[in-house]
């Protein structure tokens, strides 16, 4: 497999995790850009309205109807802010971990399932790859290093 083929693949892979996403959320009756503001929050937990923009690339205002949104459907809430008392944390909430395992579950269930079928030295060998893949795609959405 030569490296454009690769390339391909990764892109390829790319634009299948984004239709995935697209149709989880649509059956989780959320926005796309819900749903990631959601797997953010999972990934890092708790964070400040300017960190999850950040990450999410939206003016203030709009984040903030998005936190809205969600908080009004039950997903996340806003918790006091320990170390800064003039801002709040977004948290997703049990009830939202919950709704958005239950979608992705069998996903996750399969992804597990492929990922068995790789020696011990194979998936180190695409850990590395991923890894190195995936701190590229950061850096060119423009937050290096970060999830």
């Amino acid at each position: 497999m030569g490296e454009e083929n690769l390339a391909n693949l990764v892109r390829e892979h790319s634009s299948a995790v984004i239709r995935h996403a697209a149709a989880t959320a649509k059956r989780m009756g959320l926005e796309a850009s819900e749903l990631s503001a959601l797997e953010h929050l999972q990934a890092a937990g708790p964070m400040t309205l300017g960190s999850l923009g950040e990450r999410l690339s939206m003016s203030p205002g709009a984040l903030t109807a998005l936190v809205d949104r969600l908080e009004k459907k039950g997903y996340v809430e806003r918790l006091p802010n320990p170390k800064d008392r003039r801002s709040a944390l977004v948290r997703e909430t049990e009830a939202g971990l919950k709704d958005s395992l239950k979608h992705l579950w069998p996903y996750i269930e399969e992804m597990k399932s492929i990922e068995g079928r790789f020696s011990k030295e194979e998936r180190e060998i695409i850990a590395r790859f991923l890894s190195a893949a995936t701190e590229a795609t950061h850096r060119h959405a423009g937050t290096p290093g970060g999830r």
